[in-house]
Parts: structure tokens; sequence; C-alpha cells
């Protein structure tokens, strides 16, 4: 261990220097433009499956505000739901990818296919991005090494190309400490704006972007300490993007407080406020740890496994553990420590939604990349190959088919495609709901769902191409429904109507009143209802 540590602090010793972006790009334009190549196929999997595939609430989620600026209003200050009513405005991170997206759709038509495009274009600039940062603060050889971790992280992968802002934050998470990473280095008040700006859209994008402040802040500190405490440039730098920051999460919260309508930024999602439906609401989801998640042993242990095989591949994770304690003495490696740091106290605090959602993980990947890169690099060193394999284009080609080879053994082992990408499995039943219920409808009328999601669910209604609320079995009852109807609902339907019998029958009596209507083509187990309107809806 120590020789490979030695080794290591000879041949990549990690420094803010710009020795290493100043050597021959040249030399790693091509392996790098390879990588980039070879990601983008891996990304563009199934690009064209609809939005049903794993995570596929939020995917729809973020969908259905790109169609809301579409096909309503177009202001980015008032991002629409599904489930909340005629105008479901609601607390949520700035909206940069459906204002992206809703302009795509203005200039080519409306199609999903334009969102994961979208994404695939800042997933590959994920790539590119940790490669000039561990360049920076490696080698070129480095970069490659963590650049081609990156792009074949099953994570990074699958999240490369969902309807999701995820892949967003840690693209302007890159970008931001690589700007000031820069700074300290050149003193070019241009990269000070651009990672500026890029720390803004991280925590704007997605709130935990703001973990990136802590391996900025760790550059900082270590270049100059003080000195840089009092340079008001710097000072600037990092204060207007927490007050852009914090200017949208207070306008969020007061679409919060007006609407009741969130996604779980500060609001507690599964639940509406009381003047829609009273509640209770048993399944509401607060993502915050408790004393009983972080004393489970499983915590810990789902954490890692997603790790191990989905987030790094077995390779990059072993890699990456070895990287972590055989450079201790590398002289820029706080800036990985500081984020890893930072990520960890997330998961800790945050620990119910993380175990929920493993795309909270996905900082990880390029945290990772940056341990891994330490390590890893001599298989992506010209020189190496050279002095150990043999000259010649013959030993890289065979070098580079190996390590393809290997990562789309880890992408299959990592179960990524059977359980995220899902192409034999994907929910196909609420599209055809969906499309029934559309059938049957008139358009603008809203309904009332119970679908196979339960409480905030926008999946029935987005494939029906509508709005209203969305409950489940145990909170849509008589008075609820009629409650609705006074707010403008015209019908009930449900892809669970067994379920709704069973714990409704109430409901069911009432709506033996009202008009059933026919379904053609619908999947088993529906019903739709004309429940009339009790008085005429007002905008809301």
């Amino acid at each position: 261990m120590g020789h490979v540590q030695a080794v290591i602090e000879r041949a990549a010793p990690w420094t803010l220097s710009a020795r290493a972006s100043a050597a021959p790009w040249r030399r790693t334009w091509l392996p790098l433009l390879i990588i980039l190549l070879f990601g983008a196929a891996l990304r563009l999997l199934y690009v064209d499956a609809p939005l049903l595939d794993a995570h596929r609430w939020r995917q729809v989620d973020t969908a259905q505000i790109a169609r809301s600026f579409y096909e309503d209003e177009f202001n980015l200050l008032k991002p629409q739901v599904n489930w909340g009513g005629v105008h479901g405005y609601v607390e949520s991170e700035f909206p940069l990818l459906p204002g992206i997206v809703a302009v795509l759709y203005m200039i080519f038509g409306p199609d999903e296919t334009w969102g994961r495009l979208v994404v695939i274009v800042f997933s590959l600039g994920c790539v590119a991005l940790t490669y000039a940062l561990t360049r920076r603060l490696l080698t070129p050889a480095a970069g490659l090494a963590a650049a081609a971790l990156v792009a074949v992280s099953p994570a990074a992968v699958f999240y490369g190309r969902t309807f999701m802002p995820d892949t967003l934050m840690v693209f302007f998470s890159l970008g931001a400490l690589l700007g000031f990473v820069d700074y300290v280095d050149t003193r070019r008040t241009a990269t000070l704006a651009l990672g500026s700006a890029s720390l803004a859209l991280a925590i704007l994008v997605k709130l935990p972007g703001v973990l990136v402040v802590a391996p900025i802040v760790a550059v900082l500190w270590a270049h100059r300490r003080t000195i840089n405490l009092r340079n008001p440039r710097l000072l600037l730098a990092l204060i207007v993007p927490a007050l852009v920051a914090a200017a949208w999460y207070l306008h969020a919260y007061g679409i919060y407080k007006d609407t009741g309508l969130t996604f779980g930024i500060i609001g507690t999602t599964k639940e509406y406020p009381p003047a829609v439906v009273p509640g209770p609401w048993p399944d509401a989801f607060p993502k915050w740890s408790s004393v009983a998640l972080l004393t489970d042993p499983s915590f810990y242990t789902t954490i890692l496994s997603r790790l191990y095989f989905l987030h790094l591949t077995p390779p990059g994770f072993a890699l990456a553990l070895v990287g972590i304690f055989v450079s201790r003495r590398l002289a820029s490696r706080f800036v990985a420590d500081a984020w890893l740091l930072a990520l960890l106290a997330f998961i800790l605090a945050a620990g119910a939604g993380n175990v929920a959602h493993d795309y909270y993980q996905l900082p990880a990947v390029p945290i990772f990349a940056l341990y891994f890169a330490a390590v890893a690099w001599p298989v992506f060193d010209g020189d190496w190959i050279r002095r150990t394999i043999g000259s010649g284009w013959s030993p890289r080609v065979a070098l580079g088919a190996a390590l393809a080879g290997i990562a789309i053994m880890s992408l299959w082992q990592s179960g990524v495609i059977e359980r995220h990408f899902r192409p034999d499995t994907l929910d196909m039943r609420t599209a055809e709901a969906g499309g029934a219920v559309a059938n049957a409808t008139d358009d603008g009328e809203l309904i009332v769902v119970v679908d196979d999601y339960g409480v905030n669910s926008p999946m029935l209604l987005y494939y029906a191409h509508a709005r209203g609320w969305s409950l489940d079995a145990r909170t849509i009852t008589a008075p609820v429904l009629r409650g609705l109807q006074y707010q403008g609902a015209r019908y009930f339907a449900t892809t669970r109507w067994t379920e709704v019998q069973r714990e409704q029958p109430d409901l069911v009596m009432y709506l033996a009143t009202k008009r059933r209507l026919a379904l053609p083509g619908a999947p088993p187990d529906m019903a739709l209802f004309d429940v009339g309107v009790m008085a005429r809806r007002t905008a809301q």
C-alpha cells in the first residue's frame, strides 16, 4: 500500500496549479471524445420510451410543468402541476428544465423525448466537466479516468436521460467548483463569474446543489485563507448566488402558503390543504431522518449497496476506496473530502428521502470519481500504456475494448436495465387508462382521480391530458367528492374501483346516483362517472 501511495503522489499530485491544464490537449481530446460518444450511446438507450420507467411520478411531474408552460402560461415564476385544480401552482425548485423543454415544444411540437434529450446534453456536460476539474486537480490521464467513471456509472447513465432536474444540479455543481478552482489559480474574473452563476443555478434547480459550497469553501480556505475573506469579488460571487437562491425558495414557500401544494421542498408531500381535502394523510412523506432510521443497519447497507452496484459499479467502488486510503497526502484531495463530507451529512439528515430515492445520491458519482482517478489514471495514460503494454494503436484499442466490456458488464450486473429502464415492464396500464379517460371526457373539465399511485399523483391525469385532484381509496369519501364538485370537479375516475368499493361504501352509494360512462379499451378495474358540477369553478 505504501508503494502504491508513493507512485500516486509522484505521478499524479493533486494540485490547483495550471500545470495540468497546460498539458497538450492533442494527447487527450481523442480519448475524451471516445468516452463522450460511449456515454452518449448508453444514455440513448430507450430514449423514446414513454415516461413510465423508474421514478415515473417525478418525471411526469416535471413533464407536466413543461406542458403547462407550453399550453397555459409560460411563467417560470409560477410552475403548475395537474393535481391541484384549475391552476395547480406548486412549491418547487426553479423550473429551468421544464422551461427549456417548453421552448423546444414551441419550436418542434410537444414530445417527451425532448425532455430526455435535454438531460442527455447536460449529462454529457457532466462527463466533460468532471474531466476538466480532475485534469486541474490531478493530471490529464486522471481526468480521463474520472470522466470514464461518470460516463458509465449506471446511475449517471439512467438519470442522465430521465425527465428530472438532478443531472442539471450535478452539472452546475461541477461548473461552480471548476469556476472557483480556476479563479484561485488564475484570478480571471470571467471564470469566477461563471462559477458564481453556476452555483446559483445548482441550488435553484435542486436545493441539494448547496452541497457544492463545501468544496468551494475548502478551495478558498486552502489558498490564501483569510485573505479570500477580504476579497470583495469572491464575497460577491458567494453572496449573490445565496441571495438569488433564498429569494426563489422564499417565493416558492409563498406559493405553498397560498395553495398548499408542494414537491416537499419545505412542505410535506402526499397531502392537500384542509380547504381542499381535510385528510388525514397516512402516507404523508417527510424526508428527514429519525432516531429509528439512523439506528437501523439496513439504512446503511441500502446506501452502500447502491454505491457499490448502481452509482459506481463494483470496480469503480473498489478503486475509489483504494484512492481514499492511499492518497491521504495528496495536496488537494481536500476538495473531494469536503464535498464527500457534505454529501454524507445530507444523507444522514434527509435519511428517509435518501432511502426512498436513489437519485438523491447522484452527486456521489463525480465525488468518488476524483478518488477513483487517483488510482485508475495509469490505464488512461499513453506513456504508461506504451511502457507497460506496448507501443502503437493495438494495445490502446485492446485496452479500450476491455474497459468498454467491463463497463457494459457492470451496467448489466447492476440491475439498472431491469429495475430502472424496465423496457419489458413499463407501466402501460396507466397510459392506457389515461387514454380511455381522455376519449370519454370533455376537454378542460376537472377530474377527481384515484389511480395506482395515490395522493398527489400526476400519472392518470397526465395521460388523460387533464387537471383535477388525485387521492387514494382511504381519503376519497362522499363528502370530499361533493366538496371538490363545488370547486369545479366534473368527473370521478379510478383505476382501483374494487378497492374504492371496499373502502368507501357511502361514496359508492353516492356514485350510484350518477351516470357511469363507458370506457372502451380501458384496463380492468376502471370506473368513470360524470358527477356534474355543483358550482361553476373560478380561477384558483
